[in-house]
């Protein structure tokens, strides 16, 4: 609670991005069956990811967050990546879900939070040496095993994420210039291997609709000339909620998910587009204003890691809408409809908002 107790600007900024996407997924929702399920469903882990806020806001971050507990929420993030190629359900492609009911759960979201703790916590110890290749390793290691399990559901935008929050924070961290130049030779030659062993034809078509769109308009670029219909027919001020015809009649695939951008261009304009980066880009400052006056190593790291992670995921979320990059399934964090991901945002949050309550 002590986040939204002594910062406004935060507070508000986040109540209005939450707003917003909510008011987008019920217009989004309307022609269901039943009607606004992805709503109520929206609304149902909005309650209990503000719950889950509450619990670990209150909590004393520094009586439970010791070298033990983090190494078991890795594992345990490892665990459930490796049972969900076993038992999981197959959605858009990737095996990355374990269906609970009507409900389903993504491990792959406990697995960033967790890869967030972990580089805190060394990067925090070792921040003066990491630039020793023996300690840049261990982290690399840190991240290999879990993007090298998401790779294999497929997940390619999974993986990129965890890749580049590991990469910005040994970036902060103290790197040299020549490592940093060895890392992107390292990833050219992880990207010539994926394309040749690892991504399924599906995902090669995609990066192939991106590079050339008129390929195959009604096929694998379908889904990018449709958002950027979208947006386009936004203009200034939008169709109004419910009134969005690429939206309300499913022309617009993934509406409430990956392409929601599309979704508030159409219905809300460049207004409704100008008004969301406004709020987004101000709980982003907060955020960084928090990581960097914190005088704990580990919260400034974990601080910045969540903040990279969540400008990373809206950022490749946003450039996918405007046809800017290929769709590689990531959703815009705090608007998409998705549970997974917005429970462990807020958990996420509840640590920061603790770890400002009890800084020292």
């Amino acid at each position: 609670m002590e986040i939204l107790k002594r910062d406004f600007i935060f507070t508000s900024s986040l109540f209005f991005i939450v707003f917003l996407g909510l008011m987008i997924l019920l217009s989004a929702s309307l022609k269901e069956n039943p009607p606004f399920y992805s709503f109520k469903r929206q609304v149902l882990f909005l309650v209990i990811s503000f719950f889950l806020f509450l619990f670990f806001s209150l909590m004393d971050w520094r009586s439970w967050i010791n070298n033990s507990l983090i190494l078991f929420f890795y594992f345990l993030s490892l665990f459930f990546l490796i049972l969900v190629l076993v038992i999981g359900v197959n959605i858009k492609g990737a095996k990355g879900w374990f269906q609970i009911g009507n409900f389903n759960f993504q491990p792959l979201e406990l697995a960033k939070i967790s890869l967030i703790l972990i580089l805190a916590k060394f990067l925090s110890v070792h921040h003066k040496r990491v630039w020793q290749y023996p300690l840049l390793f261990k982290t690399a290691f840190f991240a290999f095993l879990p993007i090298t399990l998401v790779v294999l559901q497929p997940d390619l935008g999974g993986a990129i994420v965890l890749f580049l929050i590991w990469f910005f924070l040994v970036l902060i961290s103290g790197i040299k210039l020549k490592q940093i130049l060895m890392l992107l030779f390292l990833v050219l030659i992880g990207l010539s291997l994926s394309w040749f062993f690892f991504l399924k034809p599906y995902q090669k078509e995609r990066i192939i609709s991106f590079l050339n769109p008129e390929l195959d308009p009604l096929g694998s670029g379908y889904n990018r000339t449709q958002a950027l219909i979208a947006i386009g027919s936004g203009r200034i001020f939008g169709k109004g909620l419910g009134g969005g015809t690429q939206t309300q009649f499913r022309f617009l695939p993934l509406a409430k998910t990956d392409f929601i951008f599309s979704a508030l261009a159409e219905e809300l304009g460049f207004i409704g587009i100008s008004l969301f980066l406004l709020f987004f880009n101000l709980f982003i400052y907060r955020l960084v204003y928090w990581a960097v006056n914190f005088s704990n190593n580990f919260c400034s790291l974990f601080t910045i890691g969540f903040t990279m992670k969540i400008l990373i995921e809206a950022s490749i979320n946003i450039l996918m809408n405007l046809g800017l990059l290929p769709i590689i399934g990531i959703g815009l964090p705090f608007f998409s409809l998705g549970g997974s991901q917005l429970l462990f945002n807020f958990l996420s949050l509840g640590i920061i908002s603790s770890m400002i309550k009890y800084r020292s």
